[in-house]
């Protein structure tokens, strides 16, 4: 079974067999990326593939899934179908049988967004993997004409939902004519992206999916497999008397630079690094490579280690479980006593540094001009009948880099106040807020936060850790930075970029022995001092940091012992810093 030039006819007929088919890794992974190929490069009505996250979702459309047409000519009937599809081969003396046996059905549509921003080295291996090098012939049918009907037409239940945007149907009273001029655009290309991090290469897909829909969430990262909708008739197709012109473009923008995809097939990606296999890294080797990081990270922090430390703990850290409304594993460290180093931007070298080891991640200098003018909160667009989206909206992992030592004095306007409190909510709660205007609705989200800043961040965070620089690093770094990039070799970067990725996806758990030995610990600590149960639930999460940080998937009595160790050190150097 040929996949590459399977039809959406063909796939509709002979659906569960297609479907095994592309069980098949390998046969999934020979469908054309749309991400890192033209689109002139790719097939109207062919399989593609598309990378992305759900960015919005629109309402269900209406479409005729089956069909018969009678040809005037003949008077024969034939059985057309319109699943899969937004223009059919429906020829002008052919005309639909209303009352013909047909198959009404629904389909659920999304908008899916390249996901914001990944880092160029995942980008340059997706491109070095699946870019297609040939330009393959393009369609010439000039016969296929656009199938539409209103729901009125139809005769759809009145207990029917309303759709948001109507479907394309059958309809011989609206053919549209392939020589009409695309009219006017009235809503520009960057309002019609809607990224939430401006991304140059970035694509955009309205989503067509036709089952398992209820399994898409918001934000979520997924793998589409589906019918690229390209057709230049798009273009021409009529408003509805009454509609609203921006809202019209905004749900039917061009096809050359929004395409429709007619989902067959979805998976979530847990995650998008494309250097992980099957195999995985052994723990010594996982061992081995976190020894190197160390080394690397301990040169960019002025030759605090101990820093270092807390810094790979940030970086493999995610919320892997949510119960009583808290998000369990998250990690956001505040890094404060950032020295200012003349004719260089520490943060944003050291910055440059996190995106060679990171698949998703964004720098934000939290200047008062940012603050003031950049959008934090997704909010309804009730004119455009969309979502129009926010810096914090976001996939899970990805990495937030917050400046606080680019702030200066003034003052914060409505949208700075706003946004700090998204910041901190965000940060405290993993929640993100959304607008829509006659109501808020908070959304999960699993942001790793680090707040590079001079004294304590104004922002919370899980862990505050004071950065003791080495006077000779400061005088020669410079230099430090010279030598890590000679350090940081193809094939150890490589590894430290699976490594991330590996302890992210370990299976920890604790068994009932070790549970024992830190309640007994707890119960001595609280006999000592002042010890409260944020302290032990934040204990808990680091010991997990370090043992899946070794590689290791259960905890031990080494392993937590090292975290009690590390959190002593750092408390030790806050109320050494309060006492200057």
């Amino acid at each position: 079974m040929d996949i590459q030039n399977c039809t959406p006819e063909q796939w509709y007929k002979n659906e569960n067999n297609w479907l095994e088919v592309l069980e098949n890794e390998s046969i999934w992974n020979q469908i054309p990326l749309l991400n890192v190929n033209e689109l002139h490069n790719l097939k109207d009505s062919r399989l593609v593939r598309f990378r992305g996250m759900i960015q919005d979702m629109h309402g269900p459309e209406f479409y005729l899934e089956k069909f018969e047409v009678r040809n005037e000519d003949t008077q024969g009937i034939t059985v057309k179908f319109g699943k899969y599809v937004d223009i059919c081969d429906y020829r002008p003396n052919e005309t639909v049988i209303m009352e013909g046996e047909n198959i009404r059905s629904e389909r659920q549509t999304y908008v899916a967004i390249s996901i914001p921003a990944i880092n160029s080295w995942v980008k340059k291996i997706e491109e070095e993997r699946f870019k297609i090098l040939s330009t393959p012939t393009p369609s010439t049918s000039s016969e296929c004409i656009q199938l539409k009907r209103s729901l009125e037409e139809m005769e759809v239940d009145h207990t029917e939902p309303q759709p948001a945007e109507q479907s394309n149907v059958a309809n011989k009273k609206q053919r549209t004519e392939l020589s009409k001029p695309e009219t006017e655009s009235v809503v520009s290309q960057e309002h019609l992206l809607n990224f939430p991090i401006p991304d140059p290469s970035g694509r955009v897909c309205h989503l067509k999916v036709y089952r398992n829909a209820e399994l898409l969430k918001l934000n979520s990262v997924c793998e589409f497999v589906g019918f690229l909708s390209v057709n230049p008739s798009l273009v021409c197709q009529n408003m509805d008397e009454g509609a609203d012109e921006v809202e019209f473009q905004v749900h039917n923008p061009p096809p050359s630079l929004i395409p429709k995809l007619h989902c067959v097939h979805f998976k979530h990606l847990p995650h998008n690094n494309p250097l992980v296999n099957e195999r995985g890294m052994v723990p010594e080797r996982m061992q081995y490579i976190k020894k190197e990081l160390l080394i690397l990270l301990t040169q960019l922090l002025f030759g605090d280690e101990l820093t270092a430390e807390y810094m790979i703990y940030h970086l493999i850290s995610e919320v892997y479980l949510r119960k009583d409304f808290m998000a369990i594993g998250k990690f956001s460290l505040n890094v404060s006593n950032i020295p200012k180093i003349e004719n260089l931007d520490y943060v944003q070298e050291l910055y440059k540094f996190l995106t060679l080891l990171l698949t998703k991640s964004h720098y934000i200098a939290m200047s008062l001009e940012n603050m003031n003018e950049l959008t934090f909160i997704p909010k309804k667009d009730y004119t455009s009948n969309r979502l129009t989206s926010s810096v914090l909206q976001l996939s899970s992992n990805t990495h937030l880099v917050l400046d606080e030592t680019k702030l200066s004095t003034g003052k914060l306007n409505e949208t700075g106040i706003n946004g700090v409190k998204a910041l901190a909510n965000a940060i405290k709660n993993q929640k993100t807020m959304y607008d829509f205007t006659y109501y808020q609705l908070e959304f999960d989200c699993d942001i790793p936060f680090l707040i590079l800043s001079e004294g304590k961040s104004m922002l919370p965070s899980d862990v505050h850790i004071v950065l003791e620089p080495d006077e000779m690093h400061l005088n020669t770094f410079n230099e430090i930075l010279e030598a890590a990039r000679h350090f940081l070799k193809p094939d150890l970067l490589n590894e430290m970029r699976l490594y991330i990725t590996q302890a992210k996806l370990t299976q920890y758990e604790i068994t009932d022995g070790i549970q024992e030995l830190v309640q007994n610990e707890f119960v001595n600590m609280r006999q000592k001092g002042n010890v409260s149960g944020d302290d032990l639930h934040n204990l808990l999460v680091l010991a997990r940091l370090v043992c899946i940080s070794q590689g290791k998937n259960t905890l031990n009595p080494e392993c937590w012992k090292q975290a009690c160790s590390l959190e002593e050190a750092r408390k030790e150097r806050i109320k050494k810093t309060v006492k200057q």
